[in-house]
Order: structure tokens, then C-alpha cells, then sequence
């Protein structure tokens, strides 16, 4: 199968790793292709997702030194975030898999998405023939925030690699995948879909759970207070006519936060302040206010976690809301009104640094790659060199992990479609 020049170019453009590709060479090699198969879903710290990369030679003759090159992940998924191995054929053992930085100049380096040489040797394939590898990977805690979109797995066969393990130029670009994570679940309580528009607060709380005692090292979030088609607008509401605060655990007090689509640095909700619980239970207590003059449309809702856009992020949750006119309500909100009592107690503020029993014995079931010398691990939790992976600690934010990249994002708002630019810490240089 020839893929055509203008597939290429199409799909380069919308893959995430668009800038983490080579250029195709002038010459393509001979007529074959590259595909993957299999990979339903991911489970950060849970078991391996498995699949297939299939190389098929459509030539009259056999090829031979074409290495087959992996890309991983978005510019999120570091090297350090990742196992993976391969088997050659059904019947193959597993051996491990050397991964590598994608180095596209973001920081922090290692974090950018990662790539490899599957076999680390060039492949052959017979005339009219199709050579089919397994591939199994698996995502595992680390230090910096974990992917919470979903991974993207580009092959390419390349005639050579550089000395950072990457291909300079491709002769094939095969056809990707796309890998959904699972494990991260963020829902919204105690907020009644009608609310009345009557400028008194109105309790709610986030819960941000994550499966396996997986720390995501979430530390930023923002609200969307969105009202509608008809009447919404991507800067958020007017002042007097909504707000939204977050509750301070440690004295109570209530901070306004922004309302706008998208995480524009210095209008974020800091986890790591106002959140409470352990890494795998965080809870955050809010309240919302609708004044006199807020409407909504059918397609109302109020968001929160850190939006993606049209490839939405795995930490983003929607609830609809439906704002309820009431007679007599001021024309301008007074947050002075006090807050009703949250329907649910929040967790005790676990310190950073400890450890509860239960988090502790989760944690030795989940594979750590703090300590991997990226030569791969085996599917016991060890490293190449036969020693035990680091095992997941309640270790809390480091404060690097925010999104990566410089991105226009579409925001699909009811029947709306809208062309938003997010700024975040991570981004390229």
C-alpha cells in the first residue's frame, strides 16, 4: 500500500506530534506500510495495554535495514511516564524497549513525548509479505504530572537514526492510533442542575479520584461558567451577574477565581492549596453565585479542570446548569451573603510528605519509573539491570507539571464552535 503525499501532509497537521516528525525522504523506499492495531485503553498505573505494529512489503522484492520507529504520547508523556516492550511475531518473548526524549525544545526536557527504535536494529521483510511485532506499554507514576489525554502512537519505518536515537527523515509514515487514558475521574456534587438567580451562593464540591493510588500531581485547574449558545461568552460572565469561589481549607475563607474557557496563567485554581485529601481522593469545596440578570441557554454548564479543547483533556468535567429567574433579586451580586454548609465533609489535609497505610500498599502494585535508566522494564516492575522499580510515594506537587505547548484549541460549546489560544507553563521555547 503507497500512502499518498497528501494523506501525509493532512495527518501530519493534525497529529500532536506534528513537530516531533521528521521530513519524508525524496525517494520513498519500497512500496510498503506500516499500521497499529489493537490498544482499546490505558490505565495510569494499572496493567499493560497491548497491541500490534504490522510492516507490510506490497514489492516485487525483499527489504531489508529500515528501522521501525515508535512515537509516544502527547508533549505531556515523558520517559520517565512510560513502559513498553515488544515481541517479535505471536510466539516472541517479551524483550524491553529503549525509549527517548522526542526533544522538541519544551520544558522540562523528558517531557515532551518520547520515541523509539522498536527493535533497536533494522528489519527485514520478504517480498509480498507482512511482518507483525507486539507491542505492550504501560503508564507509571513519576514526579511530573500524568497524561491526561490520550496516547498517541505514530510509526514510521526510517532509513537511519540519529545519535539521539530519532529519525532525521522517514521513507513511510504509517497509520497511528490514538490510546484512551483511563484512571483520572472528576465529578461535581451537591450542585442542582436549576439554580436560582438569586445572588446567594450556592455550595458545591470537585472531586478529583484517581485509580491505582496514582498521583497525577495535578496542581492548577480553572471554572468555565459557561451560559449557553445564546447567551455565553468565552470570557465568562459579567461580574454582577456570576461568581465563583473556592473555600481556603485551612481558615475558611472564600478566594473569587476566573471564569473564563481556557487556563490562562495567573486565573488557575491551585490544587495544591485549596484541595484537600490524599493524591488519589482530592476534594475541592466551591460555591456559585447567579445574579438577578444571568441567563441560560439548553446547553448551559459549569466546568471545571484543565481544557483541552477539541482534543479534550481526560481532567475536564461538565455539569449543566439551568439558571431559575427569582422575583426581587438584586441587580448586582454581594458576596457578603454567607455560604450554606457543604453536603459533604472534605478529606483532612494530608501532608505532602506523608503516607497513609492504605496509599502505601496500593502503591506496590503500581510500577514507579523515578529510578529507570529508560533501558526498559520487565514486566515484574524491575529494570533492565534486574533492580526493583521506585515504588509511589504521596510525594505531592512538584510544581512542574502544567500542559505543554502552544496551542489553538476549538472549544465545542453546545453549537458553538470557538478558537481559543492557551498559554501554559510548559511551553516551547
Amino acid at each position: 500500500m503507497r500512502l499518498r503525499p497528501a494523506v501525509l501532509a493532512v495527518s501530519l497537521i493534525a497529529s500532536p506530534l506534528a513537530l516531533a516528525l521528521p521530513a519524508q525522504a525524496a525517494t520513498p523506499d519500497k512500496d510498503h506500510s506500516v499500521t497499529v492495531g489493537g490498544f482499546a485503553s490505558v490505565e495510569a498505573g494499572g496493567d499493560w495495554s497491548e497491541g500490534t505494529v504490522t510492516v507490510k512489503n506490497d514489492a516485487d522484492a525483499p527489504y531489508g535495514g529500515q528501522h521501525l520507529v515508535l512515537y509516544f504520547g502527547t508533549q505531556m508523556l515523558g520517559v520517565d511516564q512510560i513502559v513498553a516492550e515488544y515481541a517479535d511475531g505471536t510466539s516472541g518473548a517479551w524483550q524491553p524497549v529503549k525509549l527517548v526524549d522526542q526533544n522538541l525544545g519544551a520544558t522540562p526536557a523528558g517531557h515532551q513525548g518520547v520515541a523509539t527504535d522498536l527493535t533497536g536494529t533494522g528489519i527485514d521483510v520478504p517480498a509480498h509479505a507482512s511482518r507483525t511485532f507486539k507491542l505492550r506499554f504501560k503508564l507509571v507514576q513519576s514526579t511530573h504530572e500524568g497524561p491526561n489525554s490520550d496516547v498517541a502512537i505514530e510509526p514510521l519505518l526510517a532509513p537511519a537514526l540519529g545519535a539521539d536515537g530519532q529519525a532525521k527523515d522517514f521513507t513511510v509514515r504509517g497509520v497511528g492510533r490514538g490510546v484512551k487514558t483511563t484512571g483520572l475521574t472528576t465529578t461535581v456534587t451537591g450542585l442542582p442542575k436549576d439554580l436560582p438567580a438569586d445572588g446567594k451562593p450556592q455550595a458545591f464540591q470537585v472531586s478529583i479520584k484517581t485509580a491505582n493510588g496514582f498521583d497525577w500531581h495535578l496542581t492548577q485547574a480553572s471554572f468555565f461558567l459557561w451560559a449557553g449558545q445564546k447567551y455565553g461568552s468565552m470570557t465568562g460572565p459579567a461580574a454582577c451577574d456570576a461568581q465563583v469561589d473556592v473555600q481556603d481549607p485551612q481558615d475558611g475563607s472564600w478566594h473569587k477565581v476566573s471564569m473564563q474557557a481556557g487556563g490562562v496563567e495567573g486565573q488557575l485554581v491551585d490544587l495544591t492549596k485549596w484541595a484537600t485529601g490524599p493524591v488519589d481522593n482530592r476534594v475541592l469545596n466551591a460555591r456559585v453565585t447567579l445574579g438577578k440578570n444571568f441567563r441560560t441557554d439548553t446547553d448551559a454548564s459549569l466546568n471545571f479542570g484543565q481544557f483541552g479543547g477539541a482534543d479534550q483533556t481526560l481532567f475536564w468535567t461538565s455539569q449543566p446548569i439551568a439558571a431559575t429567574p427569582v422575583d426581587g433579586a438584586p441587580e448586582c451580586l454581594d458576596q457578603s451573603t454567607p455560604a450554606p454548609t457543604p453536603t459533604t465533609t472534605a478529606p483532612a489535609i494530608v501532608p505532602a510528605a506523608a503516607v497513609t497505610a492504605a496509599t502505601a500498599a496500593t502503591a506496590k502494585t503500581v510500577t514507579a519509573a523515578v529510578a529507570r535508566t529508560n533501558t526498559g522494564t520487565s514486566a515484574d516492575g524491575s529494570s533492565a539491570d534486574g533492580t526493583a522499580a521506585t515504588e509511589l510515594a504521596d510525594t505531592g506537587s512538584n510544581g512542574a507539571g502544567l500542559s505543554a505547548g502552544i496551542a489553538g484549541a476549538l472549544l465545542v460549546a453546545g453549537g458553538a464552535v470557538v478558537t481559543l489560544t492557551r498559554r501554559r507553563t510548559r511551553s516551547s521555547n
